[in-house]
C-alpha cells in the first residue's frame, strides 16, 4: 500500500529502468539490465520527475516547468529526498487566486508537504487504486532511501493501456487467422486476456459522455476577463479549466487552464491582474457531442494532447467541460467491473486481469513480454510524455 515516504523499493538502477529505460541485450563485458517485475509500479514505467528545491520562487519554478512542458513538480530537500509536491493547480489557487506575487512567493509556501509515494516494487493495483480513491493524477516513486526516482501519471498509464487494448485486439485477430482450421488452443491466460479485451472494447463503446457529465456548469468567462479573476472563479468551482465565450455570438471562443496560468502567464512574467485571458487562451477548442463514446473521447484527447474537452449539443449549446482525469477514472471503473469467466480471478498468476492489462503482464500472443511489439508504445511515447504531469 502507499505510504508517506515509503522505503520498501528496489535499488536505483531498477527504478531508472522503470522511469524510461528498457532491458538491454547482453553484451560481453556488460551486466544484464535488471528485470522489471510484471504487476508492479516499475512495469507501469513511471516518467522521470522534474524536481526543484523549496527555496526557489514560484516564477523560477514556473520557468522550469515551461521548459519541460510540465505542470507538476516534486520538491526535494538538500539530501535529494522527497519533501513535497506542487502543481499548476496549486499555483492557480494558492498564488494567483490569492493575489500573491509569484516573484516573491516561494515553493515552500504552497507545496503539499510529505506526499504519499510508492516504490518501484509496489503492486500496480495498489498504486492505481490509491490514485483513483484519492483523486490523484500523480504519485511519486521513491527508492528505499526516500530519493525520487520517477513520477507515476495515471493519464499516461491509461493512454498506454488503450494502446495495449488496440494492439491486443489486432494480435488476437492475426492469431485467430493463423490457427484457423488447426487443432491448437491458446493458454488459459491468453484466452482470459482476449476475453477481457473484447469485453472492454464492447463496454467502452457503449457509455457515452453523458455518463461523466455531473450537471455542474463549467466556469464561463468573457475574453476580457483577467487571469486573476478566472483563477478565483476556478478555485471557487474547484475546477482547473474554464471556457471563454464570445460576448456577441455566445459561441465558445477559447479554453484556459491552470497549466496555461503557469506556462503562459507566470513563466512569461505577465501580471495575472492585468492580463486578459484572450491573450493567453487556446482559441477555438475542439468539442464533442454527448453521444461520443468514452473511448473515442479519450483517443481524441490522447492524439491531440488535450486535458479538457467541452461537450456541446447539436446546436452548440454548452453542456459541460470534462477533464481527462474524470474519463480515466470512468474507464478504470469499466475495467475493474468486468467479471465472469475467470477474468477477474485475483488469485490467478499475475493478479487481477485489469491490473495485468495495465502493468504489462500480458501473454506474448497479445503483445506481452517476449513479443516483438511489447515495447512499441513505450518508445513511441517516451519523448511525448516525459516529465509531463497535471
Amino acid at each position: 500500500m502507499s505510504q508517506n515516504r515509503q522505503k520498501a523499493g528496489p535499488d536505483v538502477p531498477q527504478a531508472q529502468a522503470a522511469a524510461g529505460g528498457t532491458s538491454a541485450m547482453a553484451t560481453p563485458g556488460r551486466k544484464r539490465a535488471p528485470t522489471v517485475a510484471a504487476g508492479t509500479v516499475a512495469a507501469l514505467r513511471p516518467a522521470p520527475a522534474l524536481t526543484v528545491r523549496d527555496g526557489i520562487s514560484i516564477t523560477e519554478a514556473a520557468q522550469l516547468m515551461a521548459a519541460k512542458r510540465a505542470d507538476s513538480v516534486l520538491v526535494v530537500d538538500d539530501e535529494e529526498s522527497l519533501a513535497g509536491i506542487f502543481t499548476a493547480k496549486d499555483v492557480a489557487f494558492r498564488v494567483v487566486a490569492e493575489g500573491l506575487d509569484a516573484r516573491t512567493t516561494y515553493v515552500r509556501e504552497i507545496a503539499t508537504r510529505n506526499p504519499l509515494c510508492v516504490t518501484s516494487d509496489t503492486p500496480a493495483t495498489d498504486a492505481l487504486n490509491t490514485m483513483v480513491a484519492r483523486g490523484f493524477r500523480h504519485l511519486p516513486v521513491c527508492n528505499e532511501e526516500g530519493d525520487v526516482v520517477g513520477l507515476l501519471d495515471v493519464i499516461r498509464c491509461m493512454y498506454e493501456a488503450l494502446e495495449k487494448m488496440e494492439r491486443a485486439h489486432q494480435s488476437s485477430k492475426a492469431l485467430y487467422a493463423a490457427i484457423e482450421g488447426v487443432e491448437k488452443e491458446w493458454s488459459g491466460h491468453s484466452a482470459q486476456m482476449m476475453n477481457f479485451v473484447n469485453t472492454l472494447r464492447e463496454r467502452m463503446s457503449f457509455p457515452d459522455m453523458t455518463t461523466v457529465l455531473d450537471g455542474t456548469d463549467p466556469v464561463i468567462v468573457s475574453p476580457k476577463t483577467s487571469v486573476a479573476e478566472i483563477a478565483r472563479q476556478m478555485r471557487a468551482s474547484r475546477v482547473t479549466a474554464s471556457l471563454i465565450v464570445d460576448d456577441e455570438t455566445g459561441n465558445i471562443a477559447g479554453i484556459f487552464t491552470s497549466k496555461d496560468i503557469v506556462l503562459r502567464v507566470i513563466a512569461a512574467g505577465l501580471d495575472p491582474r492585468q492580463c486578459s485571458v484572450v491573450r493567453v487562451m487556446t482559441p477555438h477548442p475542439d468539442t464533442v457531442l454527448p453521444s461520443t463514446s468514452l473511448i473515442d473521447a479519450l483517443k481524441r484527447m490522447y492524439e491531440r494532447h488535450y486535458l479538457n474537452l467541452p461537450v456541446v449539443d447539436d446546436q452548440g449549446e454548452i453542456l459541460g467541460l470534462v477533464d481527462v482525469l474524470r474519463l480515466c477514472y470512468a474507464t478504470l471503473e469499466q475495467m475493474k467491473s468486468i467479471q465472469g469467466n475467470g477474468i477477474e480471478d485475483a488469485s490467478a498468476s499475475g493478479g487481477p486481469m485489469w491490473s495485468r492489462f495495465f502493468s504489462g503482464n500480458l501473454p506474448a500472443e497479445l503483445g506481452g513480454p517476449g513479443s516483438s511489439v511489447s515495447d512499441t508504445l513505450h518508445h513511441s511515447q517516451a519523448d511525448m510524455y516525459s516529465q509531463v504531469a497535471p
